[in-house]
């Protein structure tokens, strides 16, 4: 029974932040359903932030949450290194990815960047990233490791963290690559925190890194040809994201071929917080 809570958490704190946000119909009538929904979500966070500390002390039996779920607010400039340097790995990711498209003769021009453009990607990166990274590799995974231990753990807090991604707006056909890719995705930046001994700085740089960059790109810094055969820069036609593409895909899995012996040897500090066995017991 340790599991309902963990899966009914949001189950209850969604619906309330939604029934707070229709209170913003006081102070504007105009709000579409859309910002309800934005303003709903953002509501629910804060809601999860604020019930956070008492759950790491009786769910987890720790009086330091931030370390807990990997955020050293303490070691600044270690802190500031693990961010950075996901950040650099997220460059080398997308270096390797427009090489191999400029080289096919796939680009047709690179822009400037602009400046409202740059400052959105810096929001992405701030806003939602941080409140992804925080949610699936901070807590969610140590609720999962918690739960059916190491590796298994590891396996669903990626798989739910896909799952969570599902759009109804694209087929069948393109969803199953799309949230294959963000399953291999997920675990690429779990394997980011044990490399980084469980920090959840280099996760965050990492993600957010990609998720500003590819901002950038589809904002017009990089104009693609034409010619580009869809199935390399997204699952569809419709929908442009390299997560879901051949490329994005394979460059991830290879990821995880030549780094697996090193996530063997530090995936314990992914259980480090947590009453949970190391050879994949279920407490």
């Amino acid at each position: 029974m340790r599991w309902i809570p963990t899966f009914t958490l949001f189950l209850f704190l969604y619906p309330f932040g939604w029934f707070i946000s229709n209170f913003s119909y006081f102070f504007n009538k105009n709000l579409s359903s859309n910002d309800l929904s934005i303003i709903g979500t953002i509501i629910t966070f804060f809601l999860f932030l604020m019930l956070l500390p008492s759950w790491a002390r009786r769910r987890w039996n720790t009086s330091d949450l931030w370390l807990s779920i990997g955020l050293d607010f303490k070691n600044h400039l270690k802190s500031l290194k693990i961010f950075l340097n996901g950040i650099l790995w997220s460059f080398v990711i997308l270096l390797i990815f427009i090489i191999f498209i400029f080289v096919c003769g796939w680009v047709d021009s690179f822009n400037n960047i602009k400046v409202n453009d740059l400052f959105n990607a810096i929001l992405l990166i701030v806003g939602i990233v941080f409140a992804e990274e925080l949610i699936f590799r901070g807590w969610l995974t140590e609720e999962m490791v918690l739960l059916f231990g190491l590796k298994r753990g590891i396996i669903f807090q990626s798989a739910i963290f896909s799952l969570a991604h599902y759009r109804s707006d694209i087929g069948i056909l393109a969803l199953i690559p799309y949230l294959s890719g963000l399953f291999v995705f997920g675990l690429v930046l779990t394997l980011r925190r044990t490399i980084d001994e469980g920090s959840l700085w280099g996760c965050i740089g990492l993600h957010g890194g990609l998720v500003g960059s590819w901002y950038l790109f589809d904002s017009g810094m990089v104009i693609f040809s034409d010619d580009l055969p869809y199935y390399f820069l997204g699952p569809s036609k419709e929908m442009v994201n390299p997560i879901g593409g051949i490329i994005g895909i394979i460059v991830l899995l290879t990821i995880i071929f030549f780094q697996r012996r090193l996530f063997l040897r530090t995936g314990r500090f992914l259980a480090s917080t947590v009453n949970a066995s190391f050879k994949d017991d279920i407490p």
